[in-house]
């Protein structure tokens, strides 16, 4: 019945003392209902407020969850099915819609309860009306816990980010083709949308860096013959995203720019190898750094990796202080970057998933140079 881990979930918030879940973000909106309202999937706008869907979720008894929308949401949650019964419709805007939650909370008997939000995601005059509605009720963040809710991925979110990024992969390397000398960043990044459009994702960012400067974004800075050029771009398909950084070069590449983009792949490969069930989050950082200290041009290198799937850099965290071991079912950002002022931002970032033994590379085309 739930699109979600209902004993996971159960256990953490007993952990954390909820009686209530109250949810508005819209990756966990459409986590925990694999719905959402397709008129504000990409504008919130509306009049001098926004569009604020609400849904609460008691500890106790999930048949009581209860979802704040509007009237107008009616049609598309009948065709599709919505699993919550309890519906609740609200005037447009954050007050309206935080005022029916506070007196379906109440009318639920737990308006004395402890209940979590989504404090970097809740608006400011919806929390006050909470406040003001449920006066003794305490009210904390939830943030953390519901990104340790989505950390292990089923395998239907494992295929869809599969897809995701193999897409996202080869929209990039189509849009390298379309390179020529003088073409403005800005258009490359253009054409990345194009592509991942015509590839069922929805575009979200293109950052560019045309060689030898260190300028990342898309802008008339252009890409000209025997220079490089990094597409990093993501997209999305119901919120999972791909995260994706690939190399180009207008003509043969010099020997220092093979020679910086080899120590990136020097670096991802052995950190690939390092990720397993078991491993340390703070190891395989630890790995990363090691290597790219470990080349001759380490002066230029960095290295970074964090969780993704409908959030980037969600849990697990990859930091010298998280000690936390990797599951089967996690999904990492692993991304290897040298700036080098004679040739630009070299940089390769892979997508990759951990499985029962090892892991797999999701988008992996083009990871070679893409010569034009």
């Amino acid at each position: 019945m739930y699109p979600f881990d209902q004993q996971k979930l159960a256990s953490l918030m007993a952990k954390e003392k909820l009686d209530l879940a109250l949810v508005n973000s819209r990756h966990n909106v459409r986590y925990l209902t694999g719905y959402y309202y397709h008129f504000y999937e990409n504008f919130t706008r509306i009049g001098a407020s926004q569009y604020l869907p609400l849904l609460g979720l008691p500890a106790k008894d999930l048949a009581n969850t209860f979802y704040v929308g509007l009237g107008m949401e009616r049609g598309q949650i009948e065709t599709e099915g919505l699993w919550v019964q309890n519906r609740v419709e609200s005037g447009r805007g954050t007050i309206g819609a935080a005022e029916q939650a506070a007196l379906t909370i109440n009318k639920l008997g737990l308006a004395h309860g402890r209940i979590g939000v989504e404090t970097a995601f809740l608006p400011a005059d919806a929390y006050l009306t909470l406040q003001k509605s449920l006066p003794q009720a305490t009210i904390v963040d939830a943030t953390s816990l519901l990104d340790e809710l989505r950390a292990i991925k089923t395998d239907r979110e494992l295929a869809l980010l599969r897809s995701v990024n193999d897409r996202a992969a080869e929209a990039i390397c189509f849009s390298f083709a379309h390179g020529r000398d003088g073409v403005a960043t800005r258009e490359m990044a253009d054409t990345v949308r194009l592509e991942m459009e015509r590839r069922g994702l929805r575009f979200l960012w293109c950052f560019t860096n045309a060689g030898p400067g260190y300028l990342r974004a898309p802008s008339q800075t252009r890409w000209t013959k025997g220079n490089t050029l990094h597409l990093d771009a993501g997209g999305e398909e119901m919120d999972y995203l791909a995260d994706i950084c690939r190399m180009g070069s207008l003509g043969k590449p010099s020997q220092l720019a093979n020679d910086l983009h080899a120590a990136c792949l020097d670096v991802q490969d052995k950190v690939r190898k390092m990720v397993k069930p078991g491993v340390r989050c703070n190891e395989l950082n630890q790995e990363g750094i090691r290597v790219v200290a470990s080349s001759p041009l380490a002066q230029y290198g960095a290295f970074v990796a964090h969780g993704m799937g409908m959030v980037s850099h969600e849990h697990p965290a990859i930091n010298a202080n998280n000690s936390r071991t990797l599951e089967a079912g996690m999904v990492l950002s692993v991304e290897t970057e040298f700036l080098h002022p004679a040739v630009g931002h070299v940089k390769i970032e892979d997508a990759v998933a951990v499985t029962a033994n090892g892991c797999e590379g999701f988008g992996d085309q083009g990871r070679e140079w893409q010569t034009v």
